[in-house]
């Protein structure tokens, strides 16, 4: 009788503790260059492995100089520590340039989303915009 018991809450335990995901964060935000929102872009978000944060990249586009992690198609971040790269176009698209030519080259900083809902806004630096690498944002 014992070892049913001992059976059936090892299996509770395991099944509530095996299929719980780690809870996400959401985090938001403005993104301006030269005083202005940017028109579009994206923030990425890349787990420091070396600080102890796990998973993949998450990508947030940027739209009239707004992220917002909610709106993904893969909502929500956990919470830890990453390093960030910040890219900016012009919005008008055209061949070969899905989001618009760049306006800065691509900025990258360390920032650590904490639990729960956050915001984070971002304001790139006016060097940024020195001798900028046109580089196309489609293949087509």
């Amino acid at each position: 009788m014992h070892s049913f018991r001992f059976a059936s809450l090892l299996l509770i335990v395991c099944v509530a503790g095996c299929s719980s995901k780690p809870k996400l964060s959401q985090i938001s935000g403005n993104v301006s260059f030269n005083d202005k929102p940017i028109p579009a872009g994206y923030v990425s978000f890349t787990p420091r492995v070396e600080e102890g944060t796990q998973g993949h990249v998450h990508l947030f586009m940027v739209e009239n100089g707004v992220y917002n992690s909610a709106k993904a198609p893969e909502p929500g971040i956990p919470p830890g520590v990453y390093n960030i790269e910040i890219g900016g176009y012009d919005g008008k698209k055209i061949p070969m340039f899905y989001q618009g030519k760049q306006i800065f080259n691509p900025i990258q900083d360390i920032y650590t989303v904490p639990d729960g809902v956050s915001t984070k806004d971002f304001v790139v630096p006016k060097s940024a915009g020195d001798n900028v690498k046109i580089q196309p944002t489609a293949d087509y």
